[in-house]
């Protein structure tokens, strides 16, 4: 089994720690478990492995098996439920065990788990402690903890997600954390991979807008909901190195001589996007306004103006794909208040130095394609020069849509050829061999044919200038 996995990057576990003063974490070989504190109350989510050295760990945490009353079962596979097995060393054989009544037709030999596509069957698994049985949705109390029950079959049939206290989202086997955010769990260990992708996005719809720490079994934990979600539409596939690849990622996660004593008192680390290193944009930020401001001034200046005039001063206003803040400086006087966004930390960098006098402007770091902004937040949505350097223009189009507010408007100027002969002009051949990577190049006619192929209507404008730039405005 490690050597299968051994220097892909998939599975991630915690060292054995605290997340906060709730939530505690055991590391067993590449999984973890976790227990849940309010006073005086202590839940243990998931049985583990019948791991040799359980007892030894919890009590790093200040933690004793007996006082363990109740634990919340995920689903049955042996790393979530071998502490409580018929053949286990019995450290919770008081216990009572939560499971969903479709993954409970596994323990009574209604169902056969199965892996690998189907081709191989496991062992059927036999737990002797009392159970408490419950449905997709079901809210009950232990003492004074709320539980709220969210079925996400596809990794088995009855897995299932556990919202405790309307803040911390326990996802077993259901979410893998990569670094650049959460997917569908291992292909190869799902019973139904589609099934568990759409469970997924039917999890995030039903959370959005929540504030919550989400905590898997095998890749760590994050606060940050839209990286948690972000790829759930695809799933971790095992055959292969995880891209983009994590470096805090183990070379083989059953290497445990990091777990130690000394460690456990440290807090756990938040999984988080990685950001992508010596991109074309972090390496030009520091000289990308000499060029761009001196070759293009003329249009930087009426694109500027013409914003303006669409913006009314008591808007809030983001602006996305900020880059070094030509835009931002020349519209920041025009807004109430703007949220100027980039994915490229170095260009944030460069802007925030450019606009450190006017008041009104915050920074964020920010992918176009997964905003953290709630619905309809925006008077005016702003993204200019960065359609065509997108593998997701589309994604995108909806975000800016989804954030802006109804009669708000969606504003996104992008560079152009000058005609239809093919021919790239000057600047943009310069700065795409420079590394810029332009996914498409557009001219007028294509700028427009653009939109209209996407379901938008949008109102253009065109600004003259040694490179062109074409205005669409969207009127949500």
């Amino acid at each position: 089994m490690p050597l299968l996995y051994s220097g892909k990057g998939i599975f991630k576990p915690l060292n054995t720690g605290s997340i906060d003063s709730h939530v505690k974490c055991v590391r067993e070989y590449i999984a973890n478990i976790f227990f849940y504190t309010k006073n005086n109350t202590t839940i243990m989510i998931d049985a583990g492995y019948n791991y040799p050295r359980l007892k030894e760990k919890m009590s790093w945490l200040g933690l004793d098996p007996k006082d363990i009353k109740h634990i919340l079962i995920t689903h049955q596979d042996t790393d979530h439920v071998g502490a409580a097995e018929s053949d286990s060393d019995g450290l919770f054989k008081d216990a009572l065990l939560y499971i969903s009544e479709a993954e409970n037709r596994y323990l009574t030999g209604e169902k056969r788990r199965k892996v690998i596509y189907g081709l191989y069957t496991l062992p059927q698994v036999t737990i002797p402690n009392q159970k408490r049985l419950f449905k997709d949705g079901e809210v009950f109390y232990i003492d004074d903890i709320k539980i709220e029950c969210f079925l996400t079959p596809g990794h088995t049939s009855g897995h299932t997600n556990y919202l405790i206290d309307d803040k911390y989202l326990f996802t077993g086997d259901s979410l893998w954390l990569g670094a650049d955010g959460g997917y569908s769990f291992i292909n190869t260990l799902a019973e139904d991979n589609d099934l568990s992708k759409r469970s997924l996005l039917s999890l995030k719809n039903k959370l959005r807008g929540r504030s919550l720490i989400v905590i898997t079994g095998h890749t760590g934990w994050t606060d940050d909901f839209d990286f948690a979600f972000a790829h759930v539409d695809e799933y971790c596939n095992s055959f292969f190195r995880q891209r983009p690849a994590d470096p805090k990622a183990p070379f083989n996660g059953y290497d445990e001589r990091s777990d130690t004593l000394e460690n456990s008192k440290k807090p756990l680390p938040r999984a988080t996007q990685l950001e992508q290193k010596n991109s074309f944009w972090d390496r030009t930020a520091g000289v990308y306004d000499i060029f761009a401001e001196l070759y293009n001034k003329k249009t930087h200046d009426a694109l500027g103006k013409y914003i303006n005039s669409l913006l009314l001063y008591s808007d809030r206003v983001l602006e996305c794909a900020c880059g070094t803040g030509m835009l931002t400086k020349r519209i920041s006087g025009h807004c109430k208040q703007l949220y100027a966004t980039d994915f490229s930390s170095a260009m944030l960098k460069k802007a925030h130095k450019k606009c450190r006098r006017q008041k009104n402007i915050k920074f964020r770091h920010a992918d176009i394609t997964r905003l953290k902004f709630p619905d309809n937040t925006f008077d005016a949505v702003i993204a200019a020069n960065v359609i065509h350097l997108l593998d997701d223009p589309s994604a995108a189009l909806n975000e800016l849509m989804r954030v802006c507010k109804t009669n708000g408007k969606v504003i996104i100027p992008t560079y152009i050829n000058k005609d239809d002969s093919g021919k790239t002009g000057l600047y943009i051949n310069t700065i795409n061999k420079a590394g810029a990577d332009f996914k498409q190049q557009f001219t007028y006619a294509a700028y427009k044919d653009f939109f209209a192929q996407n379901g938008f209507t949008a109102d253009f404008t065109l600004i003259n200038g040694r490179v062109p730039c074409a205005v669409a405005v969207i009127k949500k």
